[in-house]
């Protein structure tokens, strides 16, 4: 007989020895969490044997219906009933929802993120943006058609499919080579923003635009991919696709309609969708991902940079709160020294501020203090307690553009500060601390300033979705600060509490 048996560790799916390893979703009363391939047949009599993906155990606490359904028909192939056991709400059901009740699932980057299954409201508010963004856009001449899953569910079925969250757009430039395409892309990102868009630059060739509700909460989002054929012939759309697709595939656009709403579609659908996703492009595979070739990573990536390294994570961080964390703790001693260190009524930059609580903790003792910070589910808890004194901003510091336009905003303005990065360099990539020490700290800092910094430098084992058990090593900071005539002072080392434990940290003023 079928049937589902789990744990927190796993679970075991009993069906017939015939039947195939394909995709199959995988349900909590009823909603989908998971898509993902069934193992092959096994003699194993409690059946085939699947381990829950990482983001998904948090979530594994009380009771649920667990139900395994073909992906290509729906067909429920197994159900059971399961109480995760060392759960202290055995009587609970699970949720596996955000801090705004919207409904997670495991989406094609391996990480949970809002579906619109079950959030018609979501959809709605997405298709609408989505009509007017278009509009703007092809009042500018842009020929602008929708890609990825939003293509895939309008060929499919007509609607959005509903394990996505966003809403693909991609545009044919006249650009030939990589640099004209990435000035064309931060063209139409500094004409967005003109429009009151919030327009992430997430390379030099793709944009995010972010919408939000009333309460500053993300809602949803419509990526803008620039699209271009170099002069070998083959079309570009980075992040991830190069390759044969000719340009009457593609213009003049058509239109296709979503869940009632029309929007700008590729000339010929199918001919992109078979290049993006093969010939079987027609069976559904939520599991799907994508795995683009080495040399078309490194191109783009090199070409275009990757601006949003671990914003995902943090905006997923500070997503679980409705407001400031009470667990949330630290960072006060090292507050107070630097205070200790500071003239009376400075001007501060908090480098990585995230929820303000050590932000507000500078401008009490009477300093005037900007945060910086990229994730804005971060800033949304931040601006619920601003007191005078205070500003907060949205800042990339992988993106060397923005920070050469911060600094410059600072020395046109006359306003020479004094920065503080609490558990912020370690956090960052080699690419990114690279342009935060060049573009902003040589360029802002003068013979009286510093930047007052902790740094973990003990080498935990890595993960490299989680930027909090990333360390740095003294010796390699050192090295790479003295490129761009920086100079580091020891303030202190030692041991420290953090998130995830004890580490070693050094304390130390960095200096032009």
């Amino acid at each position: 007989m079928s049937s589902v048996t789990a744990s927190r560790f796993g679970m075991r799916v009993r069906v017939p020895a015939d039947q195939p390893a394909e995709t199959v979703d995988v349900l909590f009363d009823g909603r989908r969490v998971w898509s993902t391939k069934l193992p092959a047949a096994t003699r194993n009599p409690l059946g085939r044997r699947l381990s829950w993906p990482e983001p998904l155990r948090p979530y594994l606490r009380g009771r649920t219906t667990v139900t395994v359904r073909r992906s290509a028909d729906d067909e429920v192939l197994a159900t059971g009933d399961v109480t995760f056991r060392g759960a202290a709400e055995r009587s609970a059901r699970v949720s596996v929802t955000d801090s705004q009740g919207r409904p997670l699932a495991m989406n094609k980057w391996d990480r949970l993120g809002p579906v619109l299954e079950g959030d018609t409201g979501v959809r709605d508010r997405l298709l609408a943006n989505g009509r007017r963004l278009a509009d703007l856009m092809e009042s500018w001449g842009y020929p602008l058609y929708i890609v990825g899953g939003s293509l895939l569910g309008a060929m499919r079925n007509g609607g959005m499919l509903p394990h996505d969250d966003d809403i693909d757009f991609a545009f044919l430039s006249e650009a030939r080579t990589d640099w004209e395409a990435g000035r064309v892309s931060y063209d139409l990102q500094r004409r967005l923003a003109a429009e009151g868009y919030t327009a992430i630059v997430l390379s030099l060739a793709q944009l995010q635009v972010t919408f939000f509700t009333e309460k500053g909460e993300t809602d949803h989002y419509i990526d803008i991919f620039t699209g271009y054929h170099t002069e070998d012939g083959l079309y570009n759309q980075p992040f991830a696709l190069r390759g044969e697709l000719a340009a009457d595939t593609l213009v003049p656009v058509s239109t296709m309609t979503i869940d009632g709403v029309d929007l700008p579609a590729p000339a010929k659908p199918e001919a992109w969708l078979e290049f993006a996703y093969g010939p079987s492009w027609r069976i559904p595979d939520p599991s799907f991902m994508f795995v683009s070739p080495r040399s078309t990573r490194r191109r783009f990536d090199n070409y275009f940079g990757v601006f949003n390294r671990q914003r995902v994570f943090w905006e997923k961080h500070y997503e679980k709160y409705s407001a400031r964390s009470e667990e949330a703790a630290g960072g006060e001693a090292q507050v107070d020294q630097f205070l200790s260190l500071l003239p009376d009524k400075s001007f501060v930059i908090d480098l990585g501020c995230g929820d303000g609580r050590l932000t507000e903790r500078i401008a009490a003792a009477g300093h005037e203090v900007l945060g910086l910070d990229y994730s804005y589910e971060a800033l949304r808890i931040a601006h619920q307690t601003r007191p005078d004194g205070v500003e907060y901003r949205f800042c990339n510091f992988n993106d060397r553009h923005m920070l050469l336009r911060l600094t410059l905003d600072l020395i046109e303005e006359g306003r020479q500060p004094y920065f503080f990065a609490h558990h912020l360099i370690h956090e960052m990539p080699e690419l990114g601390r690279a342009d935060l020490f060049q573009a902003l700290l040589r360029g802002a800092l003068d013979e009286q300033t510093f930047c007052y910094a902790t740094v973990c430098t003990d080498a935990p084992l890595r993960d490299p979705q989680n930027p909090e058990t990333w360390g740095l090593s003294a010796a390699k900071l050192r090295s790479e600060m003295r490129r761009f005539g920086l100079a580091l002072h020891t303030v202190q080392t030692g041991e420290q509490p953090t998130s995830i434990g004890d580490r070693q940290t050094l304390t130390t003023l960095i200096w032009r």
